[in-house]
């Protein structure tokens, strides 16, 4: 039978002053990855962040944000990027916390209210480390140490990494799991309050920032029910039903439309490499320390584990124990899983291992408070960590000598556009219209800042072609230009006639290249004209004017007056044998008004871009039409 925890911070309320201290520790980091001066002007100015893939996050959380507020629903049709595609909770994802954020906000494109929300969440971690050390029975001191270790491994290198590309969807729920595992033994003890709402709190927010985590943990929850299901009466099994509704119900409104939109992930090669064989996950035994290299303590932290959940066993909070365990070592198969696998990218491994050493925590941490205790250091060592934290938060810092030696060292995040950037965003203010789009020479090259074109729309009043995210693997992309390749075709291969058909299609009224073969290539064209050359991060970029006819209506006349997430307006419709075709992606869904008119398909003259174009049936001219999309 286990023990109910003790000497919690109700019985010694002064270890409060330990969670604050580790939260003020954590607010000098947070605000260090701003700015280098720790100054609060980098997160409340106006400037976004153009790390890794938070331009992308930022964009999408807006107009996630925005159709929230009107529709009640964060799924919408972008007609500005890739002649019209669906926003929706499979791309992208990790747009959920900025969704949240920016939402909070105000419901519109506020970049310091996203930088808010981010820097807040980087203040939970300690919180969430003592959250879970309390639930696996630690006392109130060893929930301060183990903070203090999580706020260390949150700016390890693999997490601090994840910060930097924008992935707090996975650190959001993989830092719920590491609370709701531990709790789960406190709930198999007790029916109280505190417990039950420790499991629905953070499986609500699991589910909400990634399910794919949280459906992950289904293993250890599978298992903990099959253990202790004969053991309670009908109240503990309503209560654990309580918590699963809890978590799912108030994320039904989008969980729907994740499982109803998961077609649009375009098919790649790495889609059908079968599983490895299990022989190959387990590998031999050398094949389990370099999983650990970067994590802070290394094979420390695994054999500090597996004596802290002995001890945790032999003191009774056997349920805590196995249960920490069950879950890291699930945590790390499927580690091995994404390493052996050639279909996962190869950075998964490391970020799984980050959920891994999380679990870990706990344990590892009792072990050090029981020897401290021993030698009655305890309450000492912990005020030396507590106050080595607060210097490196606020003295010391990221970079610096302490700092580096306990892997605290990362520069700030990029915080607004280059003068390079702006000039370009002139540019395209100054020269382009809402009367065509923009071709977008994407790259392959991820270098700091790389994303921050999917901000682009927000900035003028432009739509684009690329620029969003190569990597967005979505069908719609087709249409894109990216690694000397135009809708998947060497540039070279291209004839004029066949870009300028292409042009037609796609209504090009500009494009900027960004690299040798795409400059080379629009050069010759004689009806892109050179307006301006500029460069970005070095390298050359070309801005060209295409001469030629600009009209999104590609068939019979209209005008184009308006195209937003809310609805496309056309007015002066006058239908050329009966039709309208339109420069625009169809998808299931569109509706229009007047409702006599009628949404047909219009497929590529080539056949070859998957999503076809949008073809509107109706007798005679129509003064004023709207086009709305319905999440079907």
């Amino acid at each position: 039978m286990d023990q109910m925890p003790t000497d919690g911070f109700r019985d010694r309320p002064v270890w409060l002053l330990g969670v604050a201290a580790l939260m003020l520790a954590q607010i000098g980091l947070g605000l260090a990855l701003f700015c280098s001066h720790r100054s609060w002007a980098a997160i409340l100015d106006d400037r976004p962040i153009i790390s890794g893939r938070h331009p992308l996050h930022e964009y999408h959380g807006t107009l996630g944000a925005l159709s929230f507020r009107n529709r009640g629903v964060t799924t919408c049709y972008d007609p500005q990027f890739q002649a019209g595609y669906p926003k929706t909770p499979v791309f992208d994802g990790g747009s959920r916390p900025a969704e949240l954020f920016l939402y909070l906000g105000g419901g519109t494109y506020r970049p310091a209210a996203y930088k808010l929300g981010l820097f807040t969440f980087l203040i939970l971690i300690p919180v969430a480390f003592v959250s879970a050390a309390r639930g696996a029975g630690l006392p109130a001191g060893a929930a301060i140490l183990s903070g203090g270790v999580g706020i260390l491994l949150g700016w390890s290198t693999t997490a601090r990494q994840m910060i930097v590309e924008g992935q707090l969807d996975l650190l959001g729920a993989g830092l719920a799991g590491i609370v709701f595992v531990p709790w789960l033994a406190r709930y198999a003890q007790t029916l109280g309050v505190d417990a039950w709402l420790f499991l629905a709190g953070t499986a609500t927010i699991g589910w909400y920032f990634q399910p794919l985590i949280w459906v992950g943990l289904s293993p250890v929850i599978l298992a903990y029910y099959v253990v202790f299901a004969p053991r309670h009466g009908p109240a503990w099994h309503l209560g654990l039903a309580g918590v699963t509704f809890v978590g799912v119900a108030p994320n039904a409104w989008w969980l729907s439309d994740w499982g109803k939109y998961w077609w649009l992930r375009q098919p790649i090669a790495g889609d059908h490499i079968p599983l490895p064989n299990w022989r190959a996950v387990l590998g031999s035994f050398a094949d389990y320390p370099p999983l650990f290299e970067h994590l802070p303590g290394g094979m420390v932290l695994v054999f500090g584990g597996v004596v802290g959940l002995m001890l945790l066993w032999r003191t009774r909070y056997k349920t805590a124990s196995w249960l920490l365990l069950l879950a890291a070592l699930f945590a790390v198969m499927m580690a091995r899983v994404a390493g052996v696998w050639p279909a996962v990218p190869p950075a998964v491994p490391d970020r799984v291992m980050v959920l891994a050493a999380g679990f870990l925590v706990p344990p590892t941490v009792y072990a050090l408070w029981v020897l401290l205790s021993r030698i009655r250091a305890a309450a000492l060592a912990t005020t030396v960590v507590l106050l080595g934290l607060l210097v490196i938060g606020w003295v010391d810092g990221p970079g610096q000598p302490l700092a580096q030696t306990v892997g605290v060292a990362t520069d700030p995040l990029l915080i607004g556009f280059t003068p390079e950037q702006q000039q370009l965003i002139a540019l395209l203010n100054e020269q382009a219209t809402a009367e065509a789009r923009v071709l977008w020479d994407d790259t392959s090259n991820q270098w700091p800042g790389w994303n921050w074109s999917a901000l682009l729309p927000l900035y003028t009043k432009c739509a684009f072609l690329g620029g969003l995210d190569p990597e967005s693997g979505v069908e719609h992309s087709y249409c894109a230009m990216c690694s000397r390749q135009l809708t998947g075709r060497a540039l070279s291969e291209w004839s004029d006639a066949d870009l300028l058909s292409f042009c037609q299609w796609y209504n090009v009224g500009w494009v900027v290249a960004r690299s040798p073969s795409a400059i080379e290539r629009w050069g010759k064209l004689a009806q892109a004209k050179p307006i301006a050359q500029l460069t970005e991060d070095g390298q050359p970029v070309v801005f060209y004017s295409l001469d030629r006819p600009r009209s999104f209506i590609l068939r019979g006349t209209a005008t184009w007056e308006s195209a937003n997430t809310r609805r496309i307006i056309l007015t002066n419709v006058v239908p050329e044998g009966g039709e309208v075709h339109l420069s625009l992606h169809m998808l299931d869904g569109l509706r229009v008004s007047p409702s006599y008119v009628q949404v047909k398909k219009l497929q590529d003259p080539t056949c070859r871009d998957p999503v076809d174009n949008v073809k509107l049936e109706m007798p005679g001219p129509v003064p004023w039409l709207t086009l709305m999309w319905e999440n079907p």
